[in-house]
């Protein structure tokens, strides 16, 4: 859909709507239905979240400061949760480790060229071509396996040199979050489940929330949209669109007039003083609220992108420090609207 501004009131609002031509979404939504389960966990497992940042700063620590790592594939029950893996060790490695990551670009060239044993290592003649045509020194992969009533997941690191291996594995116990992520989805929705995993509010310290001006969520070509935005805390809040295509975008704030910061207990409208126009491609839409503790702006390149946790959690810059972290938000909310002719 493409959502188009309008103008409804002050000066300030006027070269707004000339400027902003926004495709638009939708709100009132429900955390999805999730799987609970009554297995004991061991006492050493942890979220999912958490496993991953204990395999990336177990990594960080024990392989050479600068060396070249390639994250080539974790084999997992469902693609969403193997690309969530993957996001996830990349945006840490990328932002808070001495490791440098290979350029994206070359993965495929990578994956292409990998031949696994049938422990899942990859062998030393394949990790050797590797090392000496595409240039990483460490190979970065791992599976995720059902352990009794938990998760079990190992992560390799494969020197390419030297034909040697190490490898660090954790327990991981069942949550809302990995019960999301290993539903089976339909060809093209995984980076929407996505979206709906890491926007549930599942995990929400304080209530945030987000709906549309209209309760049942049903608007129709021509008309117009703003949305209602409640925090219990104070906080900065970031708005993401996601089109019926897949594609999305980063949508409040869009410039220095916009006012991103909302007060405990208050119930902001969004956009200011403006309303979005629903337009074509007709369907359903869903807009993602993130709150954050600190400000930042968006980074100048924001464009529409095919969505994924990359896209939903990258983008932004510290206003302190001027430098792009992934800013994991502290409470985040969605809802969904549908477009008809």
């Amino acid at each position: 859909m493409n959502l188009k501004i309008n103008t409804i009131f002050s000066a300030l609002a006027a070269p707004l709507a000339g400027l902003f031509l926004l495709l638009l979404f939708s709100c009132a939504s429900q955390p999805p239905e999730t799987r609970e389960t009554n297995a004991p966990s061991s006492p050493e497992s942890m979220t999912l979240d958490r496993a991953l940042e204990a395999i990336a700063a177990y990594f960080t620590r024990t392989l050479p400061e600068h060396s070249p790592i390639a994250l080539v594939n974790f084999n997992a029950a469902t693609q969403t949760l193997s690309d969530y893996i993957f996001e996830e060790l990349w945006i840490y490695f990328e932002d808070r480790s001495s490791l440098a990551l290979v350029d994206r670009q070359n993965l495929e060239l990578i994956r292409q060229e990998l031949t696994y044993q049938a422990s899942g290592e990859v062998s030393d003649e394949s990790a050797q071509s590797i090392g000496h045509q595409l240039g990483p020194q460490v190979l970065l992969y791992g599976k995720l396996t059902p352990l009794g009533g938990e998760y079990r997941l190992v992560v390799y690191a494969t020197d390419v040199k030297q034909a040697t291996s190490s490898l660090r594995a954790v327990h991981i116990k069942p949550g809302p979050r990995l019960a999301a992520l290993l539903e089976k989805q339909a060809p093209g929705s995984a980076g929407v489940n996505m979206a709906n995993v890491l926007y549930a509010g599942t995990d929400n310290p304080f209530q945030l929330t987000v709906q549309t001006d209209k309760t049942n969520q049903e608007y129709h070509d021509g008309d117009y949209m703003t949305m209602q935005i409640y925090s219990a805390r104070d906080a900065y809040l970031k708005v993401t669109h996601i089109d019926v295509n897949g594609n999305a975008q980063v949508i409040y704030p869009v410039s220095f007039q916009d006012n991103n910061f909302i007060r405990a207990g208050q119930t902001r409208q969004i956009p200011d003083n403006t309303r979005f126009r629903m337009t074509k491609p007709y369907g359903e839409e869903i807009i993602l609220v993130a709150a954050y503790d600190a400000p930042f702006t968006v980074n100048p390149q924001n464009t529409a992108a095919p969505l994924s946790n990359n896209v939903l959690m990258r983008g932004l810059v510290v206003e302190n420090t001027g430098t792009l972290t992934d800013m994991h938000p502290v409470a985040t909310a969605k809802c969904t609207y549908r477009i008809n002719p």
